[in-house]
């Protein structure tokens, strides 16, 4: 149970840090923590269904093991809260950039290649000299 009570208190260390570092806005010590966090949580998986493979009648785990396991609770809600909000502003700040670019209302007299477009191939009126 040493080893379920450490793998459990490392996981809720990455976190209690990835959480404080989306809190802070650092995402790129966010992306540092992906691949720590992947493998504890790997782990983590491997423990849980080790536990789950015990008769029910025994005790999986003892007290001390169930107290860590309400505090990694706590900090996995957490983190998801903290991920849906940073995933929501994310997508909010994609649509008002992608909005602002694209105006099919504002028209240029260049074309899609580059090139300029004279009057006579642009749309509505053009007018002729008739000398």
């Amino acid at each position: 149970m040493n080893e379920a009570l450490s793998v459990i208190d490392s996981a809720t260390s990455i976190l209690e840090e990835e959480n404080s570092n989306i809190t802070d806005g650092n995402i790129t010590a966010v992306a540092g923590l992906f691949k720590r966090k992947e493998a504890v949580l790997a782990r983590l998986n491997s423990l849980s269904m080790e536990c789950k493979s015990k008769a029910p009648s025994e005790v999986c785990c003892s007290a001390e093991v169930r107290d860590a396991a309400k505090k990694l609770e706590t900090a996995i809600e957490l983190n998801r809260t903290l991920l849906k909000r940073a995933m929501t502003a994310q997508a909010h700040i994609i649509q008002l950039l992608t909005s602002a670019v694209t105006r099919p209302d504002t028209k240029t007299p260049y074309g899609k290649n580059g090139s300029y477009n004279s009057a006579q191939k642009m749309h509505g009126k053009t007018y002729r000299k008739n000398a």
